[in-house]
């Protein structure tokens, strides 16, 4: 046997040595999730893959033609190819995956050697972080419309159920009954080997150097261009209020992270 075919039929023991332990992080929007990305990215440059928000947008206009993300038909067409594609990387043994891409149950069940990690936000100041990151921004995420306007229309309405979205395990999103999605979002999350907080990230480094035997270091990126002066202007008490309450479901789930994550 050549040494070449020996170091094929070996690549596995070998990637396992060299990478550690397999792992797929859920970025959640506007969670810091960026420079945690670019880190995990770097230590697994042997085999990762990303499922980029552009590029996975841009695949699906090319196959289908001009889509609207902003209504639930187009978005839950795009929410299923970047599912479905997360489930293929896992089969195809990729060590790092990361992006955009909500947990999907159906590949947890069949690859459970993948340790999950994400990091979650206060849930108010992410949909707010998330409008003003996305406010007139040219690309698939854009934002027209005022901050007062945006809480009232059906994007806004959906965006305020983030965590919702992301950990319900289901492949489409409906959501009809945000009660139900809120208590699959809380059982799935007991699958997550790490998870993180934006105001501790000390915490989620330490615990995901431990969780995947790697080292890593996480830097900080894509801070708000919007100043806070003019965000309190935008952002008056009274529409604070309204996102309190919009973010209520996802709020749930937050608290219920934090306390099972300090027990």
């Amino acid at each position: 046997m050549s040494w070449i075919q020996n170091l094929y039929n070996n690549r596995n023991r070998f990637k396992q040595a060299i990478m550690g332990k397999r792992v797929v992080f859920h970025h959640v929007p506007k969670c810091a999730g960026t420079s945690v990305s670019r880190a995990l990215r770097l230590r697994y440059f042997l085999s990762e893959e990303s499922i980029a928000a552009p590029g996975t947008a841009a695949v699906m206009e090319r196959q289908h033609g001009p889509l609207d993300f902003s209504r639930l038909e187009d978005f839950n067409r795009i929410r299923t190819f970047r599912v479905e594609l997360l489930h293929y990387l896992m089969w195809k043994d990729i060590y790092f995956i990361g992006g955009h891409v909500p947990f999907n149950s159906k590949a947890y069940d069949q690859f459970q050697g993948y340790k999950l990690i994400t990091v979650l936000r206060d849930p108010v100041e992410r949909f707010i972080s998330e409008y003003f990151y996305n406010f007139q921004r040219d690309h698939q995420s854009r934002i027209e419309l005022d901050f007062e306007s945006y809480l009232d229309s059906p994007l806004g309405q959906r965006n305020a159920l983030k965590f919702c979205e992301y950990f319900c395990g289901d492949t489409k999103l409906v959501i009809d009954e945000p009660a139900r999605l809120v208590e699959r979002a809380k059982a799935n999350l007991k699958h997550f080997a790490v998870i993180g907080f934006t105001d501790d990230m000390e915490r989620f480094e330490a615990d995901v150097r431990r969780e995947l035997g790697v080292r890593v270091s996480f830097g900080v990126q894509n801070k708000r261009t919007t100043s806070d002066k003019k965000v309190s202007e935008i952002v008056t008490p009274e529409l604070r209020k309204k996102v309190e309450e919009m973010c209520r479901f996802d709020q749930e789930i937050y608290e219920h992270a934090k306390q099972a994550c300090l027990n």
